[in-house]
């Protein structure tokens, strides 16, 4: 099967990588293409859409052509017995509007019912450029105003620079995490929240008993339940690969921290990952460390300004 994913402008590479692993963690990952905001994939397996998070939607894909060749596409594709419509997205200047008039039109001269209010069945077009068209039918739009409505502002526990519920979701995606997940720096609980909502069983560690104490409101107040420790994510009071991955937030200490602190901290932390873990680290820093992490593999690193003097490091790294 060949998918269409339409995705998000905010941060089109780990939007891409968000997709990869998802793929990889539910099925077989044939192949992909990549252009602009637009990702082809050829893929086998479960549906895992409902975890996508930096996607917009997906639309099982049908045909690829020339914008002078939709018209003739139109003429012999399936027509579903269920009212149909047809929705463009271009990423050109073009007259949206008269393309979908022109192929509903087609559709509806052989046979289709038309609804542009309340369709079944959407054809979804996507217009990279005049040579490069993809047709496709809509499959599954993703739930944006989740995101919002679990905004940090309207936690009861709050901290400065927290991570966004979307981007949470997606660096948990990015970690591959089906059955359980630790964050060993949990904070206000971005990543813990996430993923229980995802089904996945998480634990959550922090030095401070006071930050523990307010991550256990935001959760109970989303409904959810969670392991909390108070504890050191140096020292990790696990056995051995238990868990299938970690997505953790450092500290974003300042030049005015000691470098034998930030040494200390990422040298036994790498340590400790590696031993509990069974697949895949994702850490956001606000310094590169890939030096301290050299025991594990290196995949992909991503950047993500924050404001003028804050860029966070997004790692994700798989246990050798």
């Amino acid at each position: 099967m060949k998918l269409i994913f339409l995705l998000s402008g905010e941060n089109v590479q780990l939007a891409k990588w968000e997709v990869i692993r998802l793929a990889e963690a539910y099925g077989t990952l044939k192949n992909f293409e990549h252009s602009g905001r637009l990702m082809i994939v050829s893929w086998v397996g479960n549906n895992f859409y409902h975890r996508l998070a930096l996607s917009h939607e997906v639309a099982h894909l049908i045909a690829e052509c020339r914008l002078t060749e939709l018209e003739d596409v139109f003429q012999s594709v399936k027509i579903f017995p269920a009212k149909l419509c047809v929705r463009v997205k271009s990423f050109i200047r073009i007259n949206r509007t008269e393309i979908e008039r022109k192929l509903g039109e087609i559709l509806w001269r052989r046979g289709a019912t038309i609804s542009v209010s309340e369709p079944r069945v959407i054809y979804r077009i996507y217009i990279n450029s005049e040579e490069n068209c993809y047709v496709g039918v809509l499959k599954y739009v993703v739930n944006k105003k989740q995101f919002y409505l679990r905004r940090p502002n309207v936690r009861p526990y709050s901290a400065p620079f927290t991570i966004v519920p979307k981007f949470a979701r997606a660096l948990i995606n990015l970690g591959c995490a089906r059955r359980n997940m630790l964050d060993p720096m949990c904070g206000t609980g971005s990543f813990l929240i996430e993923a229980e909502l995802m089904n996945i069983s998480s634990t959550g560690i922090d030095f401070f008993k006071k930050t523990i104490s307010g991550c256990a409101k935001n959760l109970r107040f989303f409904g959810l339940s969670s392991n909390l420790i108070v504890g050191d994510a140096r020292t990790l009071p696990f056995k051995d690969e238990t868990f299938e991955c970690i997505v953790t937030d450092y500290p974003y200490y300042r030049s005015t921290k000691s470098p034998s602190d930030l040494v200390e901290l990422y040298e036994k932390t790498s340590e400790e990952f590696y031993r509990v873990l069974t697949k895949s680290a994702v850490l956001v820093t606000n310094i590169d460390v890939e030096d301290y992490f050299k025991n594990f593999k290196l995949v992909a690193k991503f950047k993500q300004r924050v404001h003028g003097s804050l860029t966070r490091r997004i790692y994700l790294f798989d246990k050798n």
